[in-house]
């Protein structure tokens, strides 16, 4: 997304989905997560205090993207900042799943800190994967992972390699990253705000999938 459209840095970074690359770590795994969003899957727009509201996909997005399953949610707590959620989904379709940094490079952000962190969520540890970026003087904090059917990942050639085993063995899975972003006002309250949507995102997601 370009400086033309004349976005704020936070929702500009919200819509950027492209093309990008991450490194490999050795990293635990997680199976049979709450974490899934799966393909097709209905995120409510109200998830405990958190209120959301559904933001429009750039047709230009799903081009790139060859897949027509995007969601995009900005969600509020009370007068914090906003936390917004980006999903993308394919069945079989590697080609959907990009880590940012390098499209949030060819959108005119600088990354300034990226790396895996573990972040406990209703008394489990998640693996995920850390983004710190700026332009115009805004930073944004972003954390994403990968699925591949019921296994979670932060790391991009992870989720690959389980998709290319599933296709090879004629058990195409479905894909996700997903990825929340907020505005870096504070790095402790910024981490504390995407905990606490994390928690109630989990929750509803645990509770839906075992109705």
């Amino acid at each position: 997304m370009s400086r033309s459209l004349g976005l704020s840095a936070p929702v500009a970074a919200l819509l950027v989905l492209g093309l990008g690359t991450a490194a490999v770590w050795h990293e635990p795994q997680r199976a049979a997560s709450s974490m899934v969003v799966e393909t097709g899957s209905s995120v409510p727009l109200a998830m405990g205090s958190w209120q959301g509201k559904a933001i429009d996909v750039d047709p230009r997005a799903i081009e790139i993207l060859e897949t027509p399953d995007v969601l995009l949610r900005e969600y509020r707590l009370a007068s914090q900042p906003a936390v917004w959620l980006a999903r993308v989904s394919g069945f079989g379709q590697r080609a959907a799943f990009h880590p940012p940094e390098l499209c949030y490079v060819g959108s005119h952000f600088e990354v300034l800190e990226r790396g895996p962190i573990t972040v406990p969520i209703n008394g489990i540890d998640y693996r995920l994967m850390r983004l710190v970026i700026g332009r115009d003087g805004e930073r944004v904090e972003a954390w994403y992972w990968f699925t591949a059917g019921d296994r979670v990942t932060a790391n991009y050639y992870q989720q690959q390699w389980w998709l290319i085993l599933s296709s090879l063995f004629g058990r195409q899975r479905t894909g996700t990253l997903v990825r929340l972003s907020t505005l870096l006002d504070d790095p402790a309250d910024a981490s504390d705000r995407l905990i606490k949507f994390l928690e109630s995102f989990e929750s509803i997601l645990l509770n839906s999938s075992s109705e």
